[in-house]
């Protein structure tokens, strides 16, 4: 057994260990301060259409029929421990076996301050690195999806990109006028450290994929003609690390929530992180990326449930002439998922939409593309440590860019994905 299959199982060994020393595997009643949960996904995938860009091409998919095959797909630890009886402490590694970052590394980790009052208002204060609030899928241990193996498109941006690291805080209210089955809440958040955020969905264009980008990941980009040996942009890296701050100016968003009991919830959301779209720093540009975004979940008849969200942005580098940027786009998706469950049993369908259109006219730098996407998943809960999940993916995108890889401007890809999920922990 080599050295990196022992990098994989060593964490895991260590996971195992600490689980049989829970409270709950050594049948102690009385409640435990920590939470620790982990899991390891191993998948049987085929795949079809462009190279992925994952292996330093354009295609939309996290693999490709060169990179198929029995897989192990991920692997997570997810950690909390409550250090006071208002204060915990939240740490989330994810695990890959790829080349780019660490083994295991940091996805999460911050401490939450929630103090305990008689009072319709709460309060809650959260100070670390951590997602924005804005994935309705990605609510499972690991920041995993219970509905598909791959989430949206929108959410697999924040997956890749997106990591706020500094301090939210929410204020939340139940209105005793109706009822008290209705909640609206107030999420604010300053954070740095997230100004290259943009570089990928501008040179890359959108993906759906289950893979999350970790502190230490160096993601890579398209072979872009722009950032290539001796051309205009060669100081950028042909990589992006998302959690680096170049400009020392923080970025913030404002969140509004209204839930009604577990049977609807509805988001808004501004997020902008003010980055100086001039800045440059260890071969890495800042990207001044904006967006609003608005997200609504619900339950309907039939114990069907509905799950949608939109997102309209704009990210943009370089110089500003002429009223526009060297690089100037404009990012929207939006996603519909309908879900079902049948006692262990689920079922759900998602279609996805998403585009780029850009204002700037820079040569060799065409980022425009319109794609949809539809996703048929299944999920299977055989005991409370196994499940069994199948996904098919298909993808169709227009990208003029792929011209520059000699790829086609016009491609449907496709992936058939059966995985058999290990959950274990308290």
């Amino acid at each position: 057994m080599d050295e990196r299959h022992w990098k994989i199982l060593v964490p895991f060994g260590a996971g195992l260990l600490l689980s049989f020393l829970s409270p709950t595997a050594l049948g102690r009643d009385e409640p435990s301060n920590t939470n620790f949960e982990w899991g390891i996904d191993l998948s049987l995938v085929e795949s079809s259409g462009h190279p992925s860009w994952l292996e330093g091409s354009g295609g939309k998919l996290r693999f490709d029929e060169h990179n198929d095959g029995l897989l192990f797909s991920r692997g997570f630890l997810d950690f909390e421990t409550r250090l006071a009886s208002t204060l915990t402490a939240h740490v989330l590694s994810e695990i890959y076996d790829d080349d780019f970052g660490p083994t295991v590394d940091l996805t999460e980790a911050y401490l939450s301050w929630r103090p305990m009052l008689e009072t319709a208002t709460r309060f809650r204060m959260k100070v670390g690195a951590f997602y924005p609030r804005i994935s309705l899928e990605n609510v499972g241990p690991g920041w995993a999806s219970p509905y598909s193996i791959s989430p949206s498109a929108i959410n697999t941006w924040v997956g890749e990109e997106l990591r706020s690291v500094g301090a939210e805080f929410t204020l939340s209210r139940r209105l005793q006028s109706l009822g008290g089955a209705h909640t609206v809440s107030l999420n604010v958040a300053v954070y740095g450290g997230n100004d290259p955020a943009g570089g990928l969905i501008a040179w890359k264009g959108w993906s759906i994929h289950d893979r999350q980008s970790r502190f230490s990941d160096e993601i890579p980009l398209p072979p872009i003609p722009r950032i290539q040996p001796g051309n205009w942009w060669d100081e950028q890296d042909p990589f992006i690390t998302p959690l680096l701050e170049i400009d020392e100016e923080p970025g913030y968003y404002v969140n509004l929530e209204w839930r009604y009991q577990t049977k609807f919830l509805l988001r808004a959301m501004h997020y902008d992180n003010r980055a100086d779209p001039h800045g440059l720093e260890n071969g890495q540009f800042a990207w001044w990326t904006y967006f609003d975004h608005v997200a609504l979940q619900a339950s309907l008849p039939w114990d069907i449930g509905l799950l949608a969200q939109w997102m309209d942005g704009f990210t943009a580098w370089g110089r500003y002439r002429n009223g526009v940027y060297s690089v100037d786009n404009r990012f929207r998706s939006n996603y519909l998922l309908l879900t079902r469950p049948f006692d262990r049993h689920r079922l759900t369908v998602r279609y996805d939409h998403f585009e780029l259109s850009e204002a700037d006219t820079t040569p060799l730098d065409e980022n425009s593309e319109q794609g949809h996407a539809w996703t048929v998943a299944y999920r299977y809960e055989m005991t409370d440590h196994v499940a069994l999940a199948a996904e098919w993916l298909q993808i169709h995108t227009n990208r003029p860019a792929w011209a520059y890889f000699d790829l086609e401007e016009s491609q449907t890809e496709r992936q058939m994905q059966l995985s058999v999920q290990l959950r274990f922990g308290d």
